[in-house]
């Protein structure tokens, strides 16, 4: 997530410490497109059939953006809430994302988080709610953990939340120190995505990027590896092999399996990566910017 009075407001108490551990290679962005209502982009996917899903902090919708033709249409409105967050693919063709009420004058509304569905099996999208949870915090980032389960990221409670995509029955799976709100400020815990044993997730606030193994049910195995601690971060994608490419204050950072930290690209106001899945572009990440901007670049 990103905004603009919050931030200033981190960047005061907090600050960016330079980043010299970082390496220097970097590729060449593509711009695609670029929102201006909604413009706040938050979430970002891309379906088989190569276009590109764009959720909103500023406004509860979906949009979908074709990178050939650089053309943008509303796919999807999401009732009772006034921002969109993180999407995840739960099934082919099948997209979940978090939705809830957040506003720049009046702040978060606790309780009115929850998850919805959007199906585009049937050729148009079919969007459902999948379930409103009352106790939720601040709900933000989101990964697919299995065939039936998503994880969630509960930026002012510090934790991890677990749903059935298809029953909507949800507890919370993880909550750790790590994940805590800092600084005063009511947000924590904000990407988070699941591979291969583990979760990777950012603290926005803290400056903080981890690395956590956790069981078959979603719960925690052991401690936290912190990966960075000195950059601001949001959003991620992590690659089958462990790879993570995050959305970062300097830029799109690539963290290899080792845990060694390089610069990928040069792209501001970025919240959200994603990977390319056609055979077209199996080699090309997507960027959400907080700017409004969908750019991509070569890995």
């Amino acid at each position: 997530m990103r905004f603009s009075t919050v931030l200033l407001q981190a960047l005061s108490l907090t600050g960016l410490a330079s980043a010299a551990a970082l390496g220097k290679r970097q590729v060449a962005t593509t711009s695609i497109y670029k929102f201006s209502s909604p413009k706040a982009a938050e979430g970002i996917a891309q379906r088989s059939n190569g276009q590109i899903l764009v959720s909103f902090f500023d406004k509860a919708e979906l949009w979908s953006v074709d990178p050939a033709t650089k053309k943008a249409a509303k796919v999807a409105s999401f009732t009772d809430a006034t921002c969109s967050a993180a999407i995840a693919e739960v099934a082919p063709d099948v997209f979940a994302v978090v939705a809830g009420n957040y506003a720049s004058a009046g702040g978060n509304k606790p309780g009115s988080w929850g998850i919805w569905k959007v199906d585009f099996t049937s050729g148009t999208a079919v969007t459902s709610l999948l379930k409103k949870v009352p106790e939720s915090g601040f709900w933000n980032g989101l990964t697919a953990f299995n065939n039936d389960t998503v994880l969630i990221g509960d930026a002012s409670k510090g934790a991890v939340w677990r749903m059935n995509i298809n029953t909507g029955a949800y507890s919370i799976a993880i909550e750790d120190a790590t994940m805590k709100p800092s600084s005063g400020l009511p947000m924590g815990i904000d990407g988070v995505r699941y591979s291969n044993g583990f979760i990777y997730y950012t603290n926005i606030f803290a400056n903080k990027f981890y690395k956590l193994a956790v069981d078959a049910t979603g719960a925690k195995t052991g401690s936290p590896t912190t990966i960075w601690s000195n950059q601001m971060a949001d959003d991620m994608y992590v690659s089958p092999e462990g790879v993570a490419y995050v959305a970062a204050s300097n830029g799109i950072q690539k963290v290899a399996a080792d845990g060694k930290v390089s610069k990928a690209a040069s792209v501001s106001s970025a919240t959200a990566v994603t990977n390319g899945k056609t055979e077209a572009d199996k080699n090309t990440l997507f960027v959400a910017g907080s700017d409004g901007t969908i750019s991509s670049f070569k890995i």
